[in-house]
C-alpha cells in the first residue's frame, strides 16, 4: 500500500489535521484530551515528525488560497468605513487589504507577538468547523485556518489589513467567536467596536476581550482608553450575557507594578538617582510620600514623555468654540 505523501512538520506549515493523520499516536493523545500543537512544540519538532501533504486529503491550492475560499463570503465591504478589497499577493488569496492606507510596523513601539489568549485559542482549536476573528492580531506564534486574523498594519499573521477604524468589512452574523486582546485601548471608539462585534457574531457567538487597566501609555501607535472591570462590562452590556469576568494571569497587579517601576527607573535622567532608587527596599519606597522631597527629585529627573506615560491622571482645561 502506497503511503500518502508527507513533509517535515514545521512551525510555519503545521496543520493539525495533517499532523494527526501522519502521527496516529498523537491522534490518540489528542482524543484523550491532549493538544497536537503542544506535542509538536515539546516533542515533534525535536523528533523530526512529519505531516501529510495537503494533496493527500484532496486539498486544492495553497494554504492562503484555501483559507480565502473559506472566508470569502464573510468579507463584506459595505460594512466597513468605506473602501474596497485588494489582493496583496495574488487573486483569490490572503492577505487582503481594505480601505485606505494602514499603519506600518515602523509606527509602533514594538510588534505585539504572542499566541493569543489561551481560552480563545482553545475555543478555536476545539471547533475546526466554526469561523472566528482575531482583531488586532499582531504577530501570532500560532495561527488557525478557521480564524481570520485582522490588523491595521501588514503583519506576517494578518489575513485582512484594514485602515484604522472601528467598523469592520465583515458580514452580519457571520462569525462564531471574536477575540480582541489588549487592543481596545488603542482604538478611537471602543464602544463602536463593541457594537460591531455584536453585529458580526452569530446568535450565541462568544467574544473574548482582554482589556488593560493600570498600565502606562503605550503606543500601537496611539493609546486612548484604559478600562476598569465595570467599564469593560459596560461596553458589552447591550446584547451580551457575561460568562466570565476577572483578572486573568496575564493582567495581574504584579505586571502593573513591574511595568510602572521599571519604566520610571529607566526614564530617570540621573544615573545616581536611578541607582539610589534601585537600591531602596519596597518598604522604603512606600514610606516616601507622593509630592515629598524624594519623589520631587524623581519627578524633576523625568522627561515630560515619561511623566505622561506613567501619570496617575491628566487634566484638561478648554475653551468652548
Amino acid at each position: 500500500m502506497t503511503k500518502p505523501p508527507r513533509e517535515p512538520a514545521t512551525e510555519e506549515n503545521f496543520e493539525e489535521e495533517l499532523y494527526l493523520r501522519a502521527n496516529p499516536d498523537v491522534a490518540r493523545h489528542v482524543a484523550n484530551g491532549g493538544d497536537a500543537w503542544d506535542h509538536f512544540i515539546r516533542h515533534g519538532r525535536r523528533e523530526g515528525r512529519h505531516q501529510w501533504l495537503p494533496e493527500a486529503l484532496g486539498w486544492v491550492g495553497t494554504r492562503a488560497e484555501r483559507k480565502y475560499r473559506r472566508f470569502a463570503d464573510v468579507l463584506d465591504a459595505s460594512h466597513g468605513a468605506g473602501g474596497s478589497f485588494r489582493f496583496l499577493r495574488g487573486e483569490g488569496s490572503f492577505p487582503v487589504a481594505y480601505g485606505g492606507l494602514s499603519h506600518t510596523l515602523a509606527e509602533y513601539d514594538a510588534e505585539s507577538a504572542n499566541p493569543g489568549l489561551g481560552d480563545f485559542v482553545e475555543e478555536v482549536r476545539r471547533h475546526p468547523d466554526r469561523r472566528y476573528l482575531d482583531v488586532g492580531c499582531g504577530l501570532r506564534s500560532r495561527r488557525f485556518d478557521n480564524c481570520l486574523y485582522l490588523d491595521v498594519y501588514p503583519s506576517a499573521s494578518a489575513d485582512l489589513v484594514i485602515e484604522p477604524a472601528c467598523r469592520y468589512p465583515i458580514a452580519d452574523a457571520s462569525l462564531d467567536g471574536i477575540g480582541c486582546f489588549a487592543v481596545l485601548e488603542h482604538v478611537t471608539e471602543p464602544w463602536v467596536a463593541a457594537a460591531e462585534f455584536r453585529r458580526m457574531l452569530k446568535p450565541g457567538g462568544v467574544v473574548f476581550i482582554d482589556y488593560p487597566f493600570l498600565v502606562p501609555v503605550h503606543g500601537y501607535p496611539s493609546h486612548y482608553y484604559n478600562a476598569t472591570r465595570a467599564g469593560l462590562t459596560r461596553l458589552f452590556d447591550d446584547g451580551f450575557e457575561t460568562i466570565r469576568l476577572g483578572t486573568f494571569d496575564n493582567q495581574t497587579p504584579d505586571h502593573a507594578i513591574s511595568w510602572q517601576l521599571a519604566g520610571i527607573m529607566e526614564a530617570i535622567t540621573s544615573p545616581e538617582l536611578r541607582e539610589e532608587m534601585r537600591a531602596m527596599s519596597v518598604g522604603a519606597l512606600l514610606a516616601e510620600q507622593p509630592g515629598g522631597p524624594f519623589w520631587g527629585r524623581v519627578m524633576a529627573a523625568l522627561p515630560d514623555e515619561a511623566r505622561q506615560h506613567y501619570a496617575a491622571g491628566n487634566t484638561l482645561i478648554a475653551w468652548k468654540l
